[in-house]
């Protein structure tokens, strides 16, 4: 539907344009029950008989399902978890390396790193830090849309920070390290409200990990500080 509606407007035929628009905003809330009644029957289905129990039809509509969450994320300016969620698509199953210091948009994320750089520089913590582990609070609600967007890539997943002396300031190697996978027992609850709902059960997308569809890795971003970053 978007892509006929982007195709509608670049040819500028507004009228059908502003209709199908006005369609799709209509149908929207038969259709995010629709997905949600779907995740009901499958997610009950999986839990009582197992993965196996999946028809070939209904395993071909979840993989789909995984593309259209990919897409999502890029809709949500979220490239990142966006692509997190396509490589899991990728059979070899292999780690991946990322050079990207998106995260540092996040204030959570600076916050964490401010923190541990003044110990470190009061000497109470050492150079190279274990696994601090990245979870976004509801008390963080008021972070910033970015935050939200770095949450959806990496919660989860662990901080390693690594300093090096360089004259008066550090050189700061990070790392954050996030296991891609789907989880069972987990809901992601979208939407509730006014009759309408929609919500995510990673379960019928861990069912088709169990089924060797789709195959989970680690994915890794690497990002260096230099200079005072925090005075």
């Amino acid at each position: 539907m978007l892509t006929i509606l982007t195709f509608l407007i670049w040819a500028r035929r507004k009228l059908i344009s502003i209709s199908l628009f006005l369609i799709i905003i209509v149908s929207l809330p038969l259709s995010f029950n629709q997905i949600s009644n779907k995740m009901d029957y499958l997610g009950d289905l999986i839990r009582n008989q197992g993965s196996q129990a999946l028809s070939t039809w209904e395993r071909v509509s979840i993989y789909s399902g995984n593309i259209a969450m990919a897409v999502g994320g890029f809709v949500i300016l979220a490239p990142e978890v966006a692509i997190e969620t396509l490589l899991l698509m990728d059979p070899r199953g292999k780690d991946r390396t990322f050079h990207s210091d998106f995260a540092m948009g996040s204030k959570h994320i600076t916050d964490i790193i401010e923190e541990y750089t003044l110990k470190v520089k009061s000497g109470s913590a050492p150079l190279r830090s274990e696994r601090i582990p990245l979870r976004w609070g509801a008390g963080q609600d008021a972070y910033s849309m970015f935050d939200h967007r770095v949450s959806l890539a990496v919660a989860g997943g662990g901080l390693f920070l690594d300093y090096q002396k360089s004259g008066d300031t550090y050189k700061i190697k990070c790392r954050i390290t996030i296991d891609v996978k789907y989880s069972e027992g987990y809901k992601f609850k979208i939407l509730n409200a006014y009759g309408i709902r929609l919500y995510i059960d990673e379960a019928i997308f861990s069912a088709l990990q169990d089924l060797g569809w789709l195959q989970p890795y680690f994915a890794h971003y690497h990002w260096t500080l230099t200079g005072n970053v925090f005075d």
